[in-house]
């Protein structure tokens, strides 16, 4: 559960660094973004590469975890550059609700997890 959601993550984080370049905002968004609007959009795909490498360490520790995530990432990028090559709006669309259920899985796999504990 808590690896579905590190990989929606990325795949959102990878969609976000995807918006802030100006080559990629019309096709996936309709118009081009604001500088401030590229600023926060490369925040957030810095956050969300961030927040899949959080679940990645907890599902499987400092060692093996990071390793994973860099799997999940480069699983995240081509699925991502797949998606933009055929239905660039579709990508866009993909990576908000995946930013969306995301957080809802990690928050549904730590009551899973303590409730065990």
């Amino acid at each position: 559960m808590i690896l579905t959601a590190a990989f929606l993550l990325a795949f959102a984080g990878f969609a976000a660094f995807c918006v802030s370049m100006t080559k990629h905002q019309v096709e996936t968004v309709g118009r081009r973004l604001a500088p401030r609007e590229q600023t926060l959009a490369k925040a957030a795909g810095a956050a969300g590469l961030g927040a899949a490498f959080a679940c990645a360490v907890l599902a499987e520790g400092w060692r093996f975890g990071s390793v994973l995530w860099s799997g999940l990432i480069m699983l995240a990028a081509l699925a991502l550059t797949l998606l933009l090559a055929y239905r660039p709006r579709t990508a866009a669309r993909f990576a908000a609700v995946s930013a969306y259920f995301a957080p809802l899985l990690v928050a549904a796999w730590a009551l899973v997890t303590f409730i065990e504990a």
